[in-house]
């Protein structure tokens, strides 16, 4: 029943089998239930050998971290849907035919329709109080409890359980259970199950996280130290609620699959579990499960006939690499079923423009580090920075640990793993794509709309690029005046503070030139190139110095000048056959600043 399938090809750890299931359906944007996507007859990638990959992992329970609408959700409907016990009414016994799974081992397929499942999602607890949120969680847990008792659970089947649990299912689902109760419903749910089948339950908690998130987001610095405030308690229950059902081998459950952006670890939510297996976007295992690959991309443009829109889906969603040393690349899903709904328009932002990373944003708004700063234009401009990352953070400590902002951007999808060179130390990390980098490019927007000044940029840029430096440097000490407060840090390199005002301004000409820092060019290395788009325009190279006093700053941008020429910094642009290069050197004092320039060539 389900579905045509437009190729197969063969598996290896980071080119798994592709098969597109109903080509010519609608595109499920939004739709998260698995069963309801297959009958529906909507245009699916096959995920199915997920399922595989969750028996033949050891852990028995296991972690698994990715950023949001990566498909976590119907990943986890799908497991659901493969492992749940046949309830009355049910008519999806043919749900998986034609699918990948089913070509695996007896010993896999015998294990269909054979478990209790517990599936609770967690994706939309997102309330701005502890109240509101406490009345969501209890709400989900209630409606989970009473799908499975007492249509599944009879009385004698709660009579073999243990008091406690008996009355926490009793009270779960008439409503009026106490705390300590709703935090072991789900221990005591696991226990009725296995009591009831002779067989313990798959447990499936998708996007555990988000409550923690939203708790956080909504509880301010000083509170964190209350026990009682908004955080604390949510991680008091969710705690309680997941620590006690999963925490060991005496506990009733065959295996648990759990589903979230970061793993955090350090709040105890996992107190007790004996090592669970942890699968981020730097492990090999599940690499490929998520996201789309390459192949399934180019199949499922082709499928509807987008073959010509491959080019220009790679530059704006690829880029992801999942996995250690031999990484998957993974298309962003949201953006490219997204775009293939609309496919005459343009490629844009897509999945940076939902809902769902507040905390992420938040980090990135609230960011004084001048480092930082300097990195993220770095980022913007297609470079790449080097950071130590922890996939074990505790959100109340963020404020105060430095990389934890890289960790969260990494595990978030704002950033991905370049292993295009070996790092010094650390990680190296890049953006992934052309629609992430909207997002640092309105970051950066952002920081230069707090300046008093920020109305002369435009006209700054316009000046620059029609070789106008004398109004350039008129327009760039007024700016220069008002925004250096913004772009200050204390340290024994003051150009850098400049080369970060320069950069983050040029940054707007990005449509227009490749812009390039600390190029190795000549007989050296330029501050800034901009290298033109179309040859017809002039390209330009800059070179910064700063001084201590005004009356050293004419010298010293003639100085600054003079080294562009002496090391031949505008070699490169002879080979893209520019019409022109324009030389500029720039020396600053304070917020007062000089400016040479000529033409080369």
């Amino acid at each position: 029943m389900c579905a045509n399938v437009l190729c197969m090809i063969g598996a290896t750890a980071t080119q798994p089998p592709v098969r597109i299931l109903n080509p010519g359906g609608p595109v499920p944007r939004g739709v998260e239930n698995f069963a309801e996507a297959v009958t529906g007859r909507y245009c699916l990638v096959d995920k199915s050998p997920f399922i595989r990959q969750i028996l033949d992992c050891d852990d028995k329970v296991m972690l698994i971290t990715r950023p949001r609408r990566f498909g976590k959700t119907i990943n986890m409907s799908m497991l659901q849907a493969f492992f749940e016990r046949p309830r009355e009414g049910d008519k999806t016994a043919d749900l998986f035919n034609g699918m990948l799974i089913q070509q695996a081992p007896d010993g896999i397929i015998e294990q269909k329709r054979q478990y209790p499942v517990i599936s609770l999602s967690f994706k939309d607890v997102k309330e701005t109080c502890w109240q509101d949120a406490r009345e969501h969680l209890c709400q989900l847990l209630r409606d989970e409890v009473s799908r499975q008792w007492p249509a599944e659970m009879d009385e004698a089947c709660l009579r073999g359980l243990l008091p406690s649990q008996q009355e926490a299912l009793r009270h779960v689902v008439d409503g009026e259970a106490s705390d300590l109760q709703w935090r072991n419903s789900l221990w005591a749910l696991c226990a009725g199950l296995t009591r009831q089948y002779g067989r313990p339950p798959l447990v499936l908690l998708d996007e555990y996280d988000t409550p923690l998130h939203a708790a956080y987001a909504h509880t301010k610095p000083e509170e964190l130290e209350d026990g009682g405030c908004y955080f604390n308690r949510m991680v008091q229950f969710m705690r309680g609620l997941l620590g006690t059902a999963l925490k060991g081998k005496d506990t009733a459950f065959h295996k648990a699959v759990i589903t979230g952006i970061l793993r955090v670890a350090k709040e105890n939510i996992f107190s007790g579990l004996n090592n669970p297996g942890v699968y981020g976007v730097t492990e090999e295992r599940f690499a490929s499960s998520f996201g789309f690959t390459e192949a399934e991309v180019a199949d499922l443009l082709a499928a509807r006939g987008l073959r010509d829109r491959f080019d220009a889906v790679r530059d704006w969603y690829n880029g992801y690499r999942f996995g250690g040393d031999t990484p998957a690349t993974i298309y962003n899903p949201w953006s490219v079923i997204s775009y293939a709904t609309n496919p005459t328009q343009i490629p844009r932002p897509y999945w940076v423009n939902t809902s769902g990373n507040e905390l992420v944003h938040s980090m990135l708004e609230k960011s004084n580090d001048p480092q930082d700063r300097a990195d993220m234009e770095t980022l913007l401009l297609g470079g790449a920075v080097e950071k130590e990352i922890s996939d074990s953070l505790a959100l109340r400590d963020l404020p105060n640990l430095s990389d934890a902002l890289w960790s969260i951007l990494l595990t978030s999808g704002y950033l991905t793993v370049d292993h295009g060179e070996t790092p010094l130390f650390g990680t190296r990390l890049r953006v992934p794509n052309k629609e992430v980098q909207f997002v640092y490019r309105r970051l950066v927007t952002g920081w230069f709309h707090k300046s008093a000044a920020s109305h002369v940029l435009p006209a700054a840029l316009k000046a620059l690029a029609a070789g106008n430096v004398e109004q350039f440097a008129r327009h760039l000490t007024t700016f220069a005046g008002s925004s250096l407060s913004y772009f200050d840090f204390a340290g024994p390199e003051p150009e850098r503070v400049y080369h970060a005002l320069v950069l983050g301004m040029l940054a707007y000409l990005s449509d227009a030139y490749r812009i390039r820092s600390n190029r190795e060019s000549g007989r050296g290395r330029s501050d800034l190139v901009l290298i033109p788009n179309d040859p017809k325009r002039r390209g330009i190279v800059m070179e910064f110095k700063v001084v201590r006093t005004e009356d050293q700053l004419k010298q010293a941008a003639q100085a600054a000048l003079q080294q562009i020429k002496d090391k031949n910094y505008a070699a490169e642009f002879a080979q893209r056959q520019c019409s022109f290069v324009l030389a500029v050197g720039i020396a600053f004092a304070g917020k007062s600043l000089a400016a040479a320039h000529e033409r080369l060539g």
